[in-house]
């Protein structure tokens, strides 16, 4: 089993987003739908997209909308468990506990619940009707967000953030895409400049089949990223951080970005001094 450090320190992380189908509407998501649709993964395009893959080290994020709710979702886990380069994480409301909870029992899967909503003055609203993952060595991780209600109630709450207080809770900014969001302090520009190279999370979009630069700007978005052809060459371009450049919308993004970026420096050093005029020549696909 490899251990989260190990996984953050050796893997990029690309999302897979399979459906944008979701049975919740968490008011500050905007990366999903209420209706249910495209519940299949297409096979025979993931086993395209993992063998573009093949070569690389990457942690693959399954997700969504809510992943439980694909109906074949053991044999897409099945299948990237094929490959020694990658490692499979999901990322669920719990309803995987529901529909799949044997997931939580192989140590080979990430496994990060999103289980709770929001804090209130009177309660924490849950996702799911399961209590937290507790501690554990199964590399399974509650993520709560820090919404402004969290920060405004949560010393109502000692009881909760008592079981949360342990090694496998994440904790994540509050999500700068939504409506509710009004901290426009924004990370340096160099900083950014880094992400816009190889973002936290750029997308594999299974609906759209193509590459999307952030899943930042992504699907309900107001402002929507730049798309790909998902072909060979444009996942090697990524893959050495030559397909992406610093976009408009990372001019203006107020979404957390690591300082110094997420990987080691020597990754960023060919970014940082291209010219404007090699980026130029790639041009995004047409949705229409």
């Amino acid at each position: 089993m490899k251990t989260l450090q190990e996984i953050q320190d050796n893997y990029l992380a690309i999302d897979f987003f399979l459906s944008m189908s979701c049975n919740k509407d968490c008011h500050y998501c905007t990366s999903y739908t209420l209706e249910m649709r495209n519940l299949t993964v297409d096979m025979d395009f993931l086993k395209q997209t993992l063998e573009y893959f093949k070569n690389y080290k990457i942690r693959i994020c399954l997700l969504g909308g809510e992943p439980g709710l694909i109906k074949n979702l053991d044999d897409v886990i099945n299948e990237i468990k094929k490959y020694p380069n990658f490692v499979c994480s999901v990322l669920s409301n719990s309803f995987i506990r529901k529909r799949y909870p044997h997931i939580l029992e192989d140590e080979d899967i990430l496994y990060v619940e999103h289980n709770i909503l929001d804090f209130y003055e009177n309660e924490v609203k849950m996702l799911g009707n399961f209590d937290f993952v507790p501690e554990n060595d199964k590399n399974n991780y509650n993520v709560v967000v820090r919404t402004p209600n969290y920060f405004k109630y949560k010393d109502n709450h000692p009881e909760v953030l008592k079981k949360l207080d342990h090694k496998n809770t994440m904790w994540k900014a509050f999500n700068g895409r939504s409506k509710e969001f009004t901290d426009v302090i924004q990370a340096d520009e160099i900083d950014r400049k880094m992400c816009a190279a190889f973002p936290m999370v750029p997308v594999i979009d299974f609906e759209k089949k193509h590459i999307v630069h952030c899943s930042k700007k992504f699907a309900n978005n107001t402002e929507l990223s730049r798309a790909f052809p998902l072909t060979q060459k444009n996942v090697d371009d990524m893959m050495n951080f030559r397909l992406f450049k610093y976009e408009n919308y990372c001019k203006t993004c107020t979404e957390f970005v690591q300082p110094k970026g997420h990987f080691p420096m020597r990754k960023y050093a060919k970014v940082l001094t291209e010219s404007e005029r090699m980026q130029e020549e790639l041009e995004p696909i047409d949705d229409n």
